[in-house]
C-alpha cells in the first residue's frame, strides 16, 4: 500500500514507493469529493524527480496542496493546477492583539454581533462579494448555493466548532453586510487550530472587513487562543490587510489535481 498512517492516530500520512521507500508526508483530508495531501512535503534525500514519479503513479485522482516550487514540477508532469495560496498567521501569545480592537471603529451604521443568523441571512453578502472577476470566485466558491458552504463552516462539520471571535457585520436595518467566521480547526497552530475559515463584506459597505479582523484578534487573545490562521489566494489584495494586522507569510502553497 502506498499511503500508510501514522502510528500515533493523526492525520498524517507517509508516501512510500514500491520499494517501501519513504518519498514524502503529508496530511490526509478530504475535498469536493476527493482525497486530498495537504502540507505535501518530500522527504530529506529523496530527488524531486523521484518524489513527482511517486505522487503520479501513486496519487492518481488526489488532490495535493504542496509549496510551489515542487507542486509546479508536478504540474510540468501533468497535474492541474487549481488555487495558488499563502498560509498567513497571527501568533497572538508571542504578539496579542491590543484591547482597544474590541471595540473597533465601524463605518455609520454598522454594528457587530455574534453569529446568531441561519447561513440565508450571510449568503447575499457571500454572493456579492465575490464577483466573477474575484480570485476565489468558482473553484473556491459555490456560487449558485452559497448558503450551502456557509452552513458547512457555521456547523462546525468542515472546519470543527465555531468559535466566539466570530461575528457579523449588521446594516441599519437589519441586514448582514459581512462576516468572520472562525472555527477550531483539530490540530496545532500555525497550519491547523483557530482558523478563519471566511471573511467578506458586501461591496457597497466598504471599510467593514478591518473591524472584522481586529475584534477577532482582540477576542481571540482575550480568550487565549494561541493564534488565529488563515489562508488567503495569492491575487488576492487582501494579503496586504492581514500583514498589515500582523500576520505572517508562512507558505506558499499550490493545490493540484493529479
Amino acid at each position: 500500500m502506498p499511503v500508510l498512517e501514522d502510528p500515533d492516530g493523526s492525520r498524517s500520512r507517509f508516501l512510500v514507493d514500491a520499494a517501501g521507500e519513504l518519498i514524502a508526508r503529508f496530511e490526509a483530508g478530504e475535498r469536493d469529493g476527493r482525497q486530498q495531501a495537504d502540507f505535501f512535503a518530500p522527504v530529506d534525500g529523496v530527488t524531486p524527480a523521484g518524489a513527482v514519479a511517486a505522487v503520479m503513479d501513486e496519487l492518481r485522482g488526489w488532490r495535493v496542496a504542496g509549496e510551489e516550487p515542487f507542486a509546479r514540477l508536478l504540474v510540468a508532469a501533468g497535474a492541474r493546477p487549481l488555487r495558488h495560496s499563502h498560509v498567513m498567521s497571527r501568533d497572538l501569545e508571542r504578539d496579542p492583539a491590543p484591547s482597544e480592537w474590541l471595540e473597533p471603529k465601524l463605518p455609520a451604521g454598522i454594528r457587530l454581533t455574534p453569529v446568531d443568523r441561519p447561513a440565508i441571512d450571510l449568503a447575499p453578502a457571500l454572493l456579492a462579494a465575490f464577483p466573477p472577476d474575484h480570485p476565489d470566485y468558482g473553484e473556491m466558491r459555490a456560487p449558485d448555493h452559497p448558503e450551502v458552504e456557509l452552513e458547512e463552516l457555521m456547523s462546525g462539520r468542515v472546519m470543527g466548532p465555531l468559535l466566539r471571535c466570530s461575528a457579523l457585520a449588521v446594516g441599519e436595518g437589519g441586514e448582514v453586510v459581512g462576516a468572520i467566521l472562525v472555527n477550531g480547526k483539530p490540530g496545532e497552530p500555525p497550519f491547523d487550530g483557530p482558523w478563519i475559515s471566511d471573511v467578506f463584506r458586501h461591496p457597497v459597505v466598504p471599510g467593514v472587513g478591518g473591524p472584522l479582523l481586529k475584534r477577532a484578534l482582540a477576542v481571540a487573545t482575550h480568550d487565549r487562543l494561541p493564534a488565529l490562521s488563515l489562508a488567503v489566494t495569492h491575487t488576492n489584495p487582501a494579503i496586504a490587510i492581514y500583514a498589515a494586522l500582523g500576520f505572517d507569510d508562512l507558505l506558499n502553497v499550490l493545490n493540484i489535481d493529479v
